[in-house]
């Protein structure tokens, strides 16, 4: 029998960080994976998808993509706020989906995209390539399988600096969700895939530099997030933040774990003493997320990012936006 071939292609090939080219890439070293299609509005990004994937169509609409290419998988690889609309119109196609991260801005985006992609009976996943860097596998094995520092109930996280954004799309908050979007979706994914327990509550903090007003994100981003369990974690992305701090510190009851450089800090309890140890990254491998999204289509596997879990960031941060514009009140996520 012959072997099945799932057509794919990507909607946006713009130059910012080459991720058209590094999508396509990926799920072309599978061998049932065909690079089939690419949707870009730029002429001259059209012309450079063309010499760099020659046999892959060209098209400038979304519309036409779907009605001639007959794929099997769509990547939408966009501004935040266009990921929503065009997954609906590529799962009501009878497409499936991959959306870069974030997956949307809103719960109720996620929550219509999951719907809709239930009704067509078709996939829908984000790229949260993330989950298989090599220092989260470590540190995600240090907690939930060695249980080395006990039970968790304080993570501390987050990216800071202090220099002005960037004058593009996002740092354009209608357009972005605002800075927390960016690496905050990464961060709020290792959050929630150390911590399982449901969310109680989500409680947001940010900052504008009114002497940076040439974009409209926040300049400073917090949330905190209290589990049912007892555990609280606190993410930071910052761009005001002279004073640097550790990008993870993550307190147990029976030790702690600090963020080195190329390495997790490790003090722990062995035979009643206080220990401290190195334990250096592993290796990333993010060619792990298509090898998986391909065994799925292919019926061999679950899904390793399914859309519910995507769903469970964006609903942490939707809630901090909403959260931080009421003074920081608490507020219950989509989901849980």
């Amino acid at each position: 029998m012959a072997r099945r071939v799932f057509r794919c292609g990507v909607i946006g090939y713009g130059g910012a960080f080459s991720m058209g080219d590094a999508h396509l890439t990926s799920l072309s070293k599978n061998a049932g994976m065909e690079a089939a299609a690419i949707c870009e509005l730029d002429p001259k990004r059209q012309k450079v998808a063309a010499e760099e994937w020659p046999d892959a169509a060209i098209y400038g609409q979304v519309g036409d993509m779907l009605r001639h290419a007959q794929l099997d998988l769509a990547t939408v690889i966009t501004p935040h706020n266009t990921h929503a609309p065009l997954a609906l119109q590529c799962l009501d196609a009878k497409v499936g989906v991959v959306l870069e991260k974030p997956m949307a801005l809103t719960g109720k985006e996620v929550k219509d995209m999951i719907a809709l992609a239930k009704r067509r009976k078709v996939m829908l996943s984000c790229f949260h390539n993330r989950r298989w860097d090599g220092d989260f596998l470590v540190l995600r094995d240090l907690i939930r399988k060695e249980k080395i520092i006990g039970r968790v109930f304080r993570i501390e996280g987050g990216g800071n600096g202090y220099n002005p954004q960037g004058t593009w799309w996002r740092s354009n908050k209608k357009i972005s969700g605002g800075a927390i979007y960016d690496w905050g979706a990464h961060f709020t994914d290792w959050i929630l895939n150390i911590v399982t327990d449901d969310i109680e509550w989500v409680s947001g903090y940010q900052v504008k530099n009114k002497e940076w007003g040439h974009y409209t994100n926040e300049d400073h981003s917090e949330y905190t997030v209290k589990f049912k369990g007892g555990c609280v974690a606190t993410l930071t992305i910052s761009n005001l933040a002279m004073s640097p701090r550790p990008r993870w510190r993550i307190l147990g009851e029976q030790g702690a774990i600090e963020a080195g450089d190329g390495k997790w800090l490790v003090k722990s309890i062995v035979n009643g003493r206080q220990m401290t140890a190195e334990v250096p990254f592993a290796e990333s491998n993010w060619d792990a997320y298509y090898k998986n999204v391909y065994r799925h289509l292919q019926g061999r596997a679950k899904l390793a990012v399914t859309a519910e879990s995507a769903g469970r960031n964006i609903g942490v941060l939707h809630a901090a936006n909403v959260s931080a514009a009421k003074g920081s009140a608490p507020v219950k996520p989509a989901f849980k």
